[in-house]
């Protein structure tokens, strides 16, 4: 006999704890008479995958990460079914197709998951999730009665996962230091690959209200402008997905006499849970040039002990504005402003313009 109310009572408990997964995982691995366990996680976007396993080897998790997501015959046919979708696995694919698969002599067979059941336990615009439970082909496939038991157990992981997904957001907002944020005197987002807005704090609330450079579609970031609106959209995809070209800086423009908005996108590093996935997040600077405090270069000179001219720099950086401007508006040359950039690195400790950026946004509060 199976105490099923405690299984899932731990399921839900995993739910807000992901430190509890594994033996959420063995104990199912019990109630479905499986051997090895595991949750898939996939970015929809990107199609990389990685799993979370128990009683399979223990280069298997890493192993699958790097290379044998690739080889997996069913992820593409699994891409169609709604959260909650129960799979026999010979409902997507011929037996002899996935037999003579790499994934299935090379992954499945060592790892004692040649038969298996699962169930889809999320399947949203940038994550997909599974949980699968598998059999070594000696023990021979599932019984109509262990489908049963999937099916009792599966509404309940479904649950759980669609909790975990709302609480990663939730953790991103939060690791983000929300509060600190909120007083900032420039606009921050914080927002998911396909722009989704996690957190915004209240200079990008007001900005957006007014769709003023920046603008809301059914909750995702986007820019006022079309003719901005590509690019904008990839230097977040770039961002989130930490590519060779994370991020970067453009000009957002707005109706004159206003001047455009100068943006900074940059990739958001937080702390990877199992419903969070490694989920890809970016953040997003927006400084408005025509109503940046005054206030800001004396904030910079009395944190960081910064002369006029230095704070000048770095108040052009923070507007994304660069250090020709900068050189500009003090009458200096291009090379005295990189010196003066220089000695803003060596007292703000920073060492890349995007690192100054965030800190800046983070020193700097309203009167």
């Amino acid at each position: 006999m199976y105490d099923f109310d405690g299984m899932v009572g731990q399921i839900y408990d995993a739910a807000v704890e992901p430190g509890r997964w594994p033996q959420v995982l063995e104990t199912l691995s019990d109630f479905l008479e499986g051997a090895a366990t595991k949750l898939t996680f996939q970015n929809t976007r990107t199609l990389r995958s990685e799993a979370n396993s128990v009683r399979m080897p223990p280069e298997a998790d890493l192993t699958y990460a790097r290379y044998y997501y690739k080889t997996n015959v069913f992820l593409p046919r699994i891409a169609r079914l709604r959260a909650g979708t129960l799979i026999p696995i010979w409902e997507l694919l011929p037996r002899e197709v996935y037999r003579r698969s790499e994934f299935y002599n090379d992954f499945c067979r060592p790892g004692d998951m040649c038969h298996s059941i699962g169930v889809v336990l999320a399947n949203e615009s940038d994550t997909r999730v599974v949980f699968t439970c598998g059999r070594a082909e000696t023990t021979g496939e599932f019984e109509p009665e262990h489908l049963d038991r999937l099916r009792r157990i599966g509404p309940h992981l479904v649950r759980a996962a669609s909790v975990g997904l709302r609480l990663s957001r939730s953790e991103i907002a939060r690791s983000a230091n929300v509060e600190a944020l909120d007083r900032v005197a420039q606009g921050v987002l914080i927002v998911a690959a396909n722009g989704e807005i996690l957190f915004a704090n209240r200079v990008a609330e007001a900005l957006l209200t007014e769709a003023d450079g920046i603008r809301t579609e059914k909750s995702a970031l986007r820019a006022a402008r079309r003719a901005d609106a590509a690019h904008f959209q990839r230097l977040i995809v770039a961002a989130a997905e930490r590519s060779d070209t994370a991020g970067g800086v453009m000009a957002l423009a707005r109706p004159a006499p206003r001047r455009p908005l100068s943006v900074l996108v940059a990739p958001l590093k937080t702390k990877s849970t199992w419903f969070v996935a490694g989920r890809p997040a970016a953040i997003v600077f927006v400084a408005d040039p025509d109503s940046t405090p005054r206030t800001v270069q004396a904030q910079l000179r009395n944190l960081y002990r910064l002369t006029p001219a230095e704070a000048a720099v770095a108040i052009a950086i923070a507007r994304c504005e660069g250090l020709q401007a900068a050189a500009d508006e003090l009458g200096v040359s291009l090379t005295t402003a990189r010196t003066h950039l220089q000695h803003v690195f060596e007292k703000t400790e920073t060492r890349r313009q995007a690192e100054l950026v965030r800190l800046i946004a983070a020193s700097v509060v309203y009167e």
